[in-house]
């Protein structure tokens, strides 16, 4: 196993600090951000790019939960609805993952955020989104989610943020993107155990030193920027500003999300 110097990955302190901040700020799972990353700049292989995207936005949205429980930042009930459906999806879309042929499945994937992205900001901008209160949650959206977060390491945020956002017990975007970052956290922990294969801990295992170089700079990274987010999201002024917000984050997602596919080398 080739040994990495440790300042070998250095460049990933800023980077990690900001994606980590912009992630936590618009309840947006980091594994978007960082699997480009790590399969386009990085050359790792495309199961490890997404495991290592899982793991280290676990490290930014711990920092984040714990910042956001410790300020009351979130809506406990609601949060442990959603993940009653998203976390058992999570896992077997995890276990599944190895048998998708994920450039497909993210190729279309990227697409749907393109568009889905480009939507939630027109409707906003023209006024035509729902504004009535629901105190029902959307459990298929959570399964989908979960699903989704498990074989492609994305999808519960980005579909559960305008329901969320939508329910009775959200009074400002800051909860709204709190609770956010709880159900992403733990959907992606279930995401990132049901992918652990018998075959694919043994590809852990060769890569480890270059796996423990990278996160040597990409752990301390995201946990700052995790504390950074949540400020952030604060600032926001009102809802509106929060939707268009999260659509512009979508949009530079979807972009990344299809030069994964169809850019990044095979796995």
């Amino acid at each position: 196993m080739t040994e990495f110097p440790l300042l070998h990955y250095w460049f990933l302190l800023p980077i990690g600090v900001i994606i980590a901040a912009l992630v936590m700020s618009a309840g947006v799972s980091g594994a978007t951000l960082w699997v480009p990353v790590y399969l386009l700049w990085l050359r790792l292989s495309v199961p490890i790019a997404f495991w290592l995207g899982l793991l280290t936005m676990l490290f930014g949205f711990g920092s984040g939960v714990y910042r956001n429980w410790r300020d009351h930042s979130y809506e406990g009930p609601l949060v442990r609805r959603y993940l009653a459906a998203s976390v058992p999806a999570a896992l077997l879309g995890g276990w599944l993952a190895g048998l998708v042929n994920e450039k497909l499945l993210v190729g279309l994937f990227g697409a749907f955020l393109l568009v889905y992205g480009t939507t939630i900001a027109v409707l906003t901008l023209r006024g035509l989104l729902p504004t009535e209160r629901r105190e029902s949650i959307s459990y298929p959206i959570g399964v989908i989610g979960g699903g989704l977060t498990g074989l492609i390491s994305i999808g519960v945020g980005i579909l559960a943020m305008p329901a969320v956002m939508r329910h009775r017990s959200i009074d400002t975007p800051a909860i709204a993107i709190g609770s956010l970052v709880m159900i992403i956290f733990f959907t992606s922990l279930a995401a990132a155990i049901g992918r652990l294969r018998p075959s694919f801990i043994s590809d852990l295992h060769r890569e480890m030193p270059r796996l423990v170089a990278i996160m040597l700079w990409a752990a301390p990274a995201v946990v700052l920027g995790g504390q950074l987010g949540p400020r952030l999201a604060r600032r926001l002024p009102s809802e509106r500003h929060a939707r268009l917000y999260f659509s512009a984050v979508v949009f530079v997602v979807g972009i990344l999300t299809l030069a994964r596919a169809y850019l990044g080398p095979r796995g």
